[in-house]
Formats: structure tokens, sequence, C-alpha cells
């Protein structure tokens, strides 16, 4: 891939890019569902689950050190061919694509509850949508840098939920595997369609400038992901309980009005405007890599791409406020798009592993 030098992402900000495609609105609701399954327990699924990004990574590291210079959408095409390669090519974009439109609708739906409830759907989704185009209008370097400033603004207000610990009673977190280990299994994955998105490693990896550092940068964000999710769900439950969790839609939020500062008068609205900030840097990555994918179909500029997308984008994001509509797409995509990543992602580097088997050998 021929990319400018000044396009390219610094480690940190590769770690931070990989995270937004990861930590968005889904955190707020995850422990209304596997609590339903697992209880008190809920917390150990999302651990478990982090055996799927691990995976990812590791087999997209693979992948990386065999072909350095090239992403998966120009390594489909050379181990597939032309044809099969650009079908599983489409596969993957509309993978991006419905986590993009989910994305908007669940911010058009946050926004409207908590921010803007004065604005009409549609405005709502016009200003969401412009505002994660213009971000990828920018480029790979703007969006990495996004990532970073907030990441940097979003642990300090996260951390705050540790007050949830003076308010809440470990009583909530007893039995310890009272849910049994059968009920544990079961919710993993649901926390792991909540980890999709790690894909986007083998898409980006040569936008970074060392690509030696990819490995530790994705590591990295596994790492970090995983603890603001286990620890997301853990507090829930502690502050909330089994019993109160599953009856609010954003669970999490209601941890945060456990704050008390005295020269702020509600600390909850803080978090909810950073977390806006959250969504739009992830629709803001989701929507770049779409046009990336649609740049591999029809070789148009990067940028102009990113405008096209805006009218569908828009469309979509706000047919899928339909509560009924978005769950039914989620609930047949997530798991079939996570039952084809582990099988591709696998056959793809067994091809690769074969090739170059084949190749020593006939050398």
């Amino acid at each position: 891939m021929n990319i400018e030098k000044n396009n390219l992402l610094t480690p940190n900000q590769f770690t931070y890019l990989l995270i937004g495609f990861i930590v968005g609105a889904g955190v707020l609701t995850l422990p209304n569902e596997l609590v339903k399954t697992a209880g008190q327990d809920a917390w150990m699924s999302v651990i478990i689950a982090l055996i799927y990004p691990l995976y990812v990574v590791f087999i997209s590291m693979y992948i990386i050190n065999k072909h350095p210079k090239e992403n998966v959408l120009i390594l489909n095409k050379k181990y597939f061919g032309n044809l099969f390669g650009s079908i599983l090519n489409f596969i993957l974009m509309m993978q991006f694509m419905i986590t993009y439109i989910v994305i908007i609708a669940n911010t058009i739906i946050f926004s409207r509850v908590f921010i803007v409830s004065f604005l009409g759907p549609l405005k709502v989704a016009m200003i969401i949508v412009f505002l994660a185009t213009y971000s990828a209008y920018k480029g790979p370097k703007g969006l990495g840098k996004m990532s970073e400033l907030i990441f940097y603004l979003f642990i300090p207000v996260f951390l705050f939920s540790l007050s949830g610990l003076k308010y809440g009673s470990i009583l909530n977190m007893q039995p310890m595997f009272g849910a049994g280990i059968e009920n544990i299994l079961k919710s993993t994955p649901q926390t792991a369609y909540s980890y999709s998105g790690w894909e986007a490693i083998l898409l980006l990896f040569p936008y970074v400038n060392d690509v030696k550092c990819v490995k530790r940068c994705a590591l990295k964000a596994v790492a970090i992901c995983g603890i603001i999710y286990v620890w997301a769900v853990f507090i829930s439950i502690f502050y909330l309980g089994i019993d109160i969790v599953p009856k609010s839609y954003w669970s999490l939020i209601l941890v945060f009005e456990s704050i008390n500062i005295p020269i702020i008068n509600n600390f909850r609205y803080i978090f909810m405007y950073i977390w806006m900030f959250l969504a739009l840097r992830g629709a803001a990555n989701y929507h770049f890599s779409v046009a990336l994918f649609l740049n591999d179909f029809k070789k148009i500029e990067l940028k102009k791409m990113c405008l096209l997308i805006y009218p569908l984008s828009l469309y979509l994001g706000f047919k899928f406020t339909d509560i009924f509509l978005k769950q039914k797409v989620v609930a047949f995509g997530l798991p079939f798009c996570i039952s084809f990543n582990l099988i591709f992602f696998t056959v793809l580097a067994l091809l690769i592993h074969l090739k170059g088997k084949k190749t020593k050998n006939y050398n």
C-alpha cells in the first residue's frame, strides 16, 4: 500500500484507534444482557470472552509477520482469487457497516433521551453522521489524534465510577459461582459480540509508522478494553445488584449517579457528554473503514469516498432507530460475524502457512 508519511500513525495513536473500535455505547448495556443469564458472575464471562480478541490479535500478527505491507483487502484477492476475494471483502465490509449503523442508531437514541430531547431524531442523525464523516475525512492520522485525546478525557471520568464501591455491597456479588459454570459459559458469546472490531487490525496496520509495534499496540488495547468491560459489569452488579441491573436500559449510568461532587450538580451528565465523544469516535473509525472497503471496489479518492457514504449512513442510521429492526439485525448479524471471522482468519493463516511451506520446500 502506498501511504503518505504524514498519514502514518504512532504506536500510541494506533492503540487508541483500536480501542475506539471496541469501547462504545455497548458497555452501558452489556451488564443488562449478561446478568439475565450469568447473574452476579457475569463479570467472569467478560474475562473468559477475552479469548476471542486475543485469538484475533495473535492470528493477525502471524499474517502481518508474513505480509508486513499488505492488508486484508489485498491478501484476500491474493490467496482466494479476485472474485472470491472480493466477496470476502464485501462480507467484511458489511460487518463494519452494520456496526457503524448500530453505533449511529444507539447514539441517536442515547442523545435524545439524555442530551438533546428537543431535537427530532432526523436532525440528531444528520449532526452525528456529519461529525463522523468530517472526522473520517481527516484521514487515519486525524482519527488517531482524536482517539488519543478522547481516551485521555474518558479515563479520568471513568475512574470516578470507583465511588460505586463506597455505596454498593459485596453481598450483591455473592455467592460466587452461584449462577453455575454452565450459565457463565453460556453468556460468554454475548460478550464476545461486544468485543467485535479487532478485525480492524488487519485492515489498518499499514498506517502504523512501525509495523513491529503492532503486536504490542494490539495487546495493550486488548488489556485496556478488557479492564474497562470487566469493571463496567462488575461495578454495575456491585452497586445495583442483579435485580435492578436488568430493569435499567443503561445500567452503568446509574453508577455515576452515586458520585457526589459539591461543585458539580449532577456528575452523570459529564459522563454522558464524554460518552457521546466515545460514540462519535467509534462512528468516525467505522466510517473511514467502510470507505476503505468501498475504495477497494471502486477506485475513488478516499476523502471523496468518505463524503459519498454520508447519505447512505444517514438513511440507515435513522432507520435503525427502530429498536425492533435493530435487534433483529444484531441478533442475526453479530453471531454470524464472529463465527465467520474465526473461520476466515484461521483459513487465511493456514493458506499463508501452507504456501510459505511449499515455497520453502521448492527452494
